[in-house]
Formats: C-alpha cells, structure tokens, sequence
C-alpha cells in the first residue's frame, strides 16, 4: 500500500475537523500525519522538534521534514494550505517525493501586501516562496472553483490545477428535532464570517434566538453589539466536532453570512454548510468566495448580496416563518451532500490524483 505524508502544521484545530476526517478516509494509501507541532494526544504521526519546526517555519532548513518524510517512507505528499506547502516544498524535492496541495481560502485569497504585513514567520514563507510553489508543485486541489479561479490568475498552472471537493463523513449524524425560531451560526469570531450582519439582521426578527459557535478576537465586541440590540443570544465557544453537529441538528436554519476580510480573505467553501446539509437543515447564507459550490441558491439554500442585513433577515425570515420551505430546502440539501461531498467518494477520487502523481514520476 502506498503511503501518503498528509501534512499540517498544527493538527487538531476545533475549526478543521476536515483535515482529520479525510485523513481517515484513505483506503488504498496509507496516511501518515506529519506535523510541525506536537500531535494531539491519541493522535498518532510524526512532529518535529520545537528548533526545528522554527527552522522549518522560516524557510531556514528543510532537514527536519526531509528525515521525517524518509522515516515515514512517504510515496507522496499532501499538504492542507499553500503556507504548508510553501514551507514544504524544498523538503518534499530533496526527499524526492510529489507534493500535493490543497487550498481552502485565506491562502488563495489573502492579498500580497496582508501576507507580507503578517507577523507570521509562515506566511513569509508562503510570500517568498509562491512562485516557486506554482512551478515546482506537482497538484494543487483548491476546494472550489471561486478558489481556482484565484489561484490561475496568481499564475498557478491550469493542468495541475483541480478543484477537489473535500467532502464530510454522512455516517453517524445527529437525528434530532429543530427547535422552531433557531439560528445557529458556526465559525471563528473574525471579521470574514459576517457575525455583525447576522445580529443586525436577527435584530429585526422577533422571538429569534441565536446561537454562535466558535471563539475568536471579536468576542468582547459581538457580546457589546448583541446587547445594544437585545438579542437572545448565545456564545458557545469552541465546540469539538460532534457538539458542533448537535447544535446544527437542533437548529432551524444555519446561517453563514461570510464577506471578504480586510485583508482579502474569503471562503473556501464553508464545510459547514455540507454539515448542516447532511443533517438535514435548511441554510442561508451570502453569495460570496467558494459558498455557490456548497448551497445550490433556490434549491438547497437561499443566498443573499454579502454585506446586505435586510437581505439577510428577509432571507431568515422566509425559512422561520415557512416549515414548507424549510423542510423543501432541508431535504434537497440532504440529497446534494450525499450526492456529490460524501468523504469516502471524494477521498477514493483523491487517491485517484495520487496514483497518477506516483505513476507520472515512475
């Protein structure tokens, strides 16, 4: 069986439970995780040093990874975001093994000057290196076409350019009622995931309650904004993977109102979207980055102009008031993920791609 380095720097993060349940999705390649950081506990792969993940970082040695990808008798690479892969990419050629990338938005979408502003030693990396990244790759897997699209005019090459849709695990979901006059909002608490458009639109629509899961740097200023509003809201924080889905299970619509960030960043594709899909709930969300591919607008979800509140709370309310449309929406939305975002289906065609990376260099 061949093996797969599938390549992160931090793994374990509350928002990319994705990165895990693909890796878990390989059947005829064997994954091992490879990491900057230390490991999750129970979690098993390979993680440099504290020194020498600095180094790595920073564009200084490749030494680390080189021996790591040798240890792991790696056949190919898979690096989750271009920052990985930047910092990768020296590593993966001196230990002569392809380098697969996929991309899931700031890294496709974040603009130069924010890149070069950042005081992440990584993101450095990924500046200094994009050229070379575009030539010497040998796939590159946005998670979108918007993403695609992003990454040809940064002048990524066509023929190895795919979209590849990640997809989510559909076993084991949540079956549990919707309580009526819910919204549930997943994401961190940063400017790109839209929060205050969401409270102004909540503001205008009685008996709502809100629910937002995740944390992040907005947190003092969003609990300020829903009490000038008086909404009836609640802030999670970070929730593992199977609350998250609890949570979505239980609400009536999600709500996913991205816009793009200050610095250019946009979404990906918002897995959360597939999520809410799979269980069979209703979402509105904004027109915006990589969204159309997950939310067919009509059918399995409405879309609204990003930055638009009035748009948005007519969008909800439509949802809330019509159980008709919302379960119309739910169940069309049920159908599209397993159709097309199942992660066994996705990882089986990802190890297609692979087979051909291992064939071509043979």
């Amino acid at each position: 069986m061949p093996r797969v380095a599938v390549l992160r720097h931090t793994f374990g993060l509350p928002s990319e439970p994705f990165v895990l349940t693909q890796a878990g999705a390989f059947s005829r390649w064997e994954p091992v995780l490879v990491s900057r950081d230390a490991l999750p506990a129970g979690v098993p792969g390979l993680s440099m040093s504290r020194r020498a993940g600095a180094l790595h970082t920073a564009g200084v040695s490749s030494r680390a990874l080189r021996d790591l990808l040798v240890a792991a008798r790696a056949d190919a690479v898979l690096a989750h975001f271009g920052v990985e892969a930047a910092c990768a990419l020296p590593a993966a050629r001196r230990a002569g093994v392809p380098l697969a990338t996929v991309f899931h938005g700031f890294d496709a979408t974040t603009s130069r000057l924010d890149l070069l502003r950042s005081r992440r030693l990584s993101w450095w990396t990924y500046l200094r290196r994009a050229g070379a990244l575009a030539r010497h790759g040998d796939l590159f897997l946005p998670v979108s076409d918007h993403l695609r699209e992003r990454l040809l005019a940064r002048g990524f090459p066509a023929g190895r350019t795919v979209t590849h849709h990640l997809g989510i695990r559909l076993d084991g979901l949540p079956v549990l009622p919707a309580r009526p006059r819910t919204v549930v909002h997943v994401g961190r608490l940063v400017p790109k995931k839209g929060h205050a458009d969401l409270f102004h639109a909540v503001a205008g629509l009685p008996g709502v309650r809100l629910t937002c899961v995740g944390e992040g740097p907005l947190r003092a200023s969003l609990t300020d904004l829903a009490r000038r509003l008086r909404l009836d809201v609640e802030f999670t924080g970070a929730l593992d993977h199977a609350a998250t889905l609890q949570r979505i299970a239980t609400s009536a619509v999600l709500c996913l109102p991205s816009r793009t960030g200050p610095t250019g960043d946009q979404e990906g594709l918002g897995q959360v979207l597939l999520e809410a899909g799979a269980v069979g709930r209703p979402v509105v969300a904004t027109r915006h980055g990589g969204i159309p591919s997950a939310v067919v607008d009509g059918r399995t979800g409405l879309l609204v102009p990003e930055g638009d509140p009035r748009a948005l709370a007519a969008a909800l309310r439509r949802v809330l008031d019509d159980d008709a449309l919302a379960r119309s929406l739910g169940a069309a939305a049920r159908a599209h993920v397993r159709a097309g975002f199942d992660v066994v289906r996705r990882t089986a065609a990802l190890e297609d791609l692979l087979d051909g990376l291992v064939g071509g260099r043979r």
